[in-house]
């Protein structure tokens, strides 16, 4: 396993040190690339498909942060962003998390910025984690919410 993820993260810093050109967009056509929500797969972008990326189950603590590492470089690299709420989040949760984005693709336009909050804390994986949500929920609150929501 240990190889597999080297290879990955050379391909990821082939991404971080080859980045895709930013475009010189004007305001109209920056409007329409925020309106179509186009996006480009992981593939396309990083060079590294969700398919390709292991669970974090099957890594180790530290095989897990080397590729996350890798990962968040060549996000950042190529125009987008990463930041996960809260303090102390464990290298596990924030992989995996990062590693469901890949499944989705990335916006194609650079600039963007991923924090994993869609301003409903009961359905986060980070609520725990996250200062926002401990002022806004407290825990009793936060628990029935996720009860009543099947979690």
């Amino acid at each position: 396993m240990q190889r597999y993820i080297q290879q990955l993260i050379e391909d990821f810093n082939k991404a971080e040190s080859n980045p895709v050109p930013a475009l010189d967009y004007g305001f109209e056509q920056i409007i329409q690339k925020i309106e179509s929500d186009e996006r480009v797969s992981a593939k396309q972008l990083l060079g590294v498909d969700y398919i390709e990326l292991p669970p974090a189950e099957r890594m180790t603590v530290q095989q897990t942060q080397d590729l996350l590492e890798a990962m968040l470089n060549a996000l950042n690299a190529n125009g987008t962003g990463v930041s996960f709420p809260g303090n102390g989040v464990p290298v596990k949760l924030a992989y995996s998390q990062l590693r469901e984005k890949f499944s989705e693709g990335f916006l194609a336009m650079p600039g963007w910025h991923i924090d994993f909050c869609s301003g409903w804390c009961p359905d986060c994986a980070f609520a725990v984690y996250c200062d926002v949500c401990k002022e806004n929920w407290t825990d009793e609150e936060l628990k029935k919410e996720q009860k009543n929501s099947n979690f």
